[in-house]
């Protein structure tokens, strides 16, 4: 097919490049959240926030100096949060208060993510932090260091890392954004899963099943909050804990910090989720026969347990039975044995959903949503994943763009709608009257 020369590209990310897609012509159109004409720099931006908490006294007016603090942040899946830019911010506004190097710590929410290396280490405080400052990585299937809050009204036995327990006070920090079981990113998931025990993380989620029958639970959801039991559950988690302060930030498409709120765990974070739904939530008054759409480049698709996320908001955009095509390069494969296991080890999706619900783990659970969605769409990959791994739960993988473009193309003889998500894992597409 010959290209037009008046072509309107869009570089798409994935890994650490780009694939340029054509996106001109009436029947192609990109779903990308609100641009902001930011007049202020993100270290004006941090500082406003830091120095006006919501609901809160300044930092440097509560504490002590004689206490001692922890900071969680995230791991490094969360890299593109900037930590490196923020933090800097925040140990300012702390030792204000008169409080040492020595009493500050950090801890990294890894949740059931792998350890991480030191360079990794290094990449989340930024140089200069990093030669002052030592980051702990949490493991969740260390009992000795695990202590017991409280059990939710839901059932949850709420286990958190003791040596952020001993500390006079905590401050969480990390991003806001859509999250596909929890509403919203940020706030209280640095805790659960955050810096959880094993058993805690696995209770909690557990809510992503549906109680009155098979499937997903239909109360879960990206925006979803007020009657979201995933949700719900953390909120009573994170009242055992009381941290002290919040620090979450909010990045645009281009990866610069917009927006960032400070002060009460709770209200501070409900704020920046208010704003995220007037920048990342589009209003779509249709459905599209086919979505291509970017998990956003490293790191958001080092792993396709990381790209899954891009993957829950590109099927709000996409008709049943269209073809959904996700860039995302899995440099580190699916990024967790258990995927693999639920991918290879079951034929149907009510053998994969029954071992779920008798041996959950979140792992498990995103593989088996994955191969939900494979039926329910045309599920294409542009990906280094393993291409015959891949097919056998119905899943094309392709080594460019263009390869899966070609083939989709031909599904359509008529006229179809194509939507583009450069940034699939931050934009949540809203169908108008649902």
């Amino acid at each position: 097919m010959q290209r037009r020369i008046d072509m309107t590209l869009l570089n798409l990310n994935y890994g650490d490049t780009s694939f340029p897609m054509d996106i001109d012509g009436q029947h192609v159109k990109v779903i990308a959240s609100k641009n902001i004409v930011q007049t202020n720099t993100e270290l004006e931006l941090l500082k406003y926030a830091i120095e006006h908490p919501i609901d809160s006294p300044r930092l440097k007016d509560f504490l002590l100096p004689h206490e001692n603090v922890v900071i969680i942040i995230p791991d490094v899946t969360r890299l593109w949060q900037k930590p490196s830019v923020y933090l800097p911010v925040l140990i300012e506004e702390i030792k204000s208060a008169g409080l040492s190097d020595q009493q500050i710590h950090f801890i990294s929410a890894l949740g059931t993510h792998r350890k991480q290396t030191k360079k990794e280490h290094r990449a989340l405080l930024g140089d200069t932090l990093y030669q002052r400052f030592e980051i702990i990585d949490h493991n969740c299937k260390d009992s000795s260091n695990l202590s017991y809050v409280g059990t939710t009204s839901f059932g949850t036995e709420v286990f958190i890392n003791a040596l952020a327990l001993s500390f006079d006070h905590m401050i969480l920090t990390g991003g806001i954004v859509f999250h596909d079981l929890a509403g919203f990113g940020g706030g209280r998931k640095v805790l659960v899963p955050g810096i959880a025990g094993y058993k805690t993380i696995m209770q909690n989620h557990a809510h992503s099943l549906n109680p009155q029958g098979s499937g997903i639970n239909p109360l879960i959801g990206g925006n979803q909050m007020q009657t979201n039991p995933f949700h719900l559950d953390l909120m009573e988690a994170a009242a055992f804990v009381k941290p002290s302060f919040l620090f979450n930030v909010l990045l645009d498409d281009d990866g610069k910090i917009m927006h960032a709120v400070a002060g009460d765990y709770v209200t501070a974070h409900q704020a920046g989720c208010d704003f995220l739904r007037t920048i990342d939530l589009v209003k779509i008054q249709e459905k599209a026969e086919v979505v291509v759409a970017s998990a956003g480049g490293y790191p958001k698709d080092m792993n396709f347990y990381q790209a899954t996320k891009a993957l829950c908001n590109a099927f709000h955009a996409c008709k049943k039975g269209g073809d959904i095509i996700l860039l995302a390069c899995c440099e580190e494969g699916l990024g967790h044995p258990e995927m693999e296991k639920i991918f290879k080890d079951f034929e149907t999706n009510n053998e994969r959903e029954h071992h779920v619900r008798k041996n959950y783990t979140i792992a498990k659970f995103f593989a088996y949503l994955t191969c939900v969605w494979a039926k329910e769409f045309n599920l294409h990959l542009v990906s280094s994943l393993n291409k015959a791994e891949m097919k056998h739960i119905g899943i094309d993988v392709y080594d460019n763009l263009d390869d899966a473009l070609h083939v989709v193309q031909q599904r359509y003889d008529g006229a179809y709608k194509v939507f583009v998500m450069p940034s699939a894992a931050s934009t949540l597409p809203e169908l108008t009257g649902e």
